[in-house]
């Protein structure tokens, strides 16, 4: 048995023995979770400003990847790059995050951008999201970082400054990491440039207010469910981003399923914001609801994509 497979099975595993974890958790409160339910009070106002939130959100984050595209000397309409990332963001859905971060490369590329521009872009993008997490966690949640342990505050700050040296440092450091992913795929050996300091650092702000989005959409989404739900936003966004980000970074959960969940509920706790079940309820709520999100615009982007048509002979 070769190494992928093996890497294959211990996923699948793993994958397992979360999901069995879950739906333990899940029978155990079955009855009050049943109850809770029950006393829901939907306020659909809120619910879909939550929505339309998140989808401007998305819009900021594609403009975003393309800025990194262009420093590289490559664009693509608008129109074509929603497409290509709502099309790859539904590749976070299956085992090992890198799915949906080649899908981007790859997507981008066919619709026209150069290999080096798609492939810089699409690595780029994601470090500078997961940094750009971990500062709004630094700032927005201390006392979530306090509640959960005394040393989270420190890992977080120390994540936050390695990030920062990563983004004076990535632009000449990802160059010949691109050209050797590009050449190996493609055999491409065109140059490839630093980015310019000042475009690294507006998407660097492009995706932490990005995350700030995020948060505010899960306040108002809690608010359309829960309406007693207490605390300030900043909590809400604290404890969206942190539980996101331990999501992507568990590679065995697709979509960060469970894990997320679970450092939500955690998160809830330790601030005290709302009962056991009601974290529960937002978890699953909260879930369902970006999954919505993130994967209806993937299948009518999927739909609206026109397929290549072969030369006729």
């Amino acid at each position: 048995m070769n190494r992928a497979r093996i890497w294959r099975l211990v996923q699948a595993v793993l994958l397992a023995a979360l999901l069995v974890w879950i739906g333990r958790e899940l029978v155990q409160q079955r009855d009050a979770l049943r109850a809770a339910a029950g006393a829901l009070r939907l306020r659909w106002p809120l619910i879909i400003a939550a929505s339309a939130l998140v989808l401007v959100t998305y819009a900021a984050l594609i403009q975003s990847w393309r800025l990194l595209m262009a420093g590289w000397g490559t664009t693509l309409p608008y129109g074509a790059a929603v497409r290509v990332w709502t099309t790859a963001n539904l590749g976070r859905y299956l085992p090992g995050k890198i799915w949906s971060v080649g899908a981007l490369a790859v997507l981008a590329q066919r619709a026209g951008a150069s290999a080096v521009g798609a492939t810089g872009a699409a690595l780029l993008g994601t470090l500078l999201n997961i940094g750009a997490g971990f500062g709004v966690v630094a700032l927005a949640g201390p006392s979530v970082l306090d509640a959960l342990g005394p040393n989270y505050r420190i890992a977080a700050w120390g994540a936050v400054a390695l990030f920062v040296v990563g983004v004076l440092l990535l632009p000449r450091l990802l160059p010949p990491v691109v050209r050797a992913i590009t050449r190996r795929r493609e055999g491409v050996t065109e140059p490839v440039q630093p980015l310019p300091a000042r475009l690294v650092w507006s998407a660097v702000a492009i995706n932490a207010l990005s995350w700030v989005g995020y948060g505010v959409a899960f306040h108002l989404l809690a608010l359309g469910l829960l309406p007693a739900v207490s605390g300030a936003t900043l909590g809400f966004i604290a404890i969206w981003t942190a539980s996101y980000l331990v999501g992507y970074l568990v590679l065995i959960a697709p979509g960060g399923i469970g894990a997320r969940e679970g450092a939500m509920v955690a998160a809830f706790a330790a601030l005290g914001l709302v009962t056991a079940t009601d974290a529960t309820i937002l978890a699953i709520a909260s879930r369902l609801w970006l999954l919505v999100l993130e994967v209806l615009p993937g299948l009518i982007s999927l739909a609206l994509t026109p397929t290549a048509r072969s030369r006729p002979s």
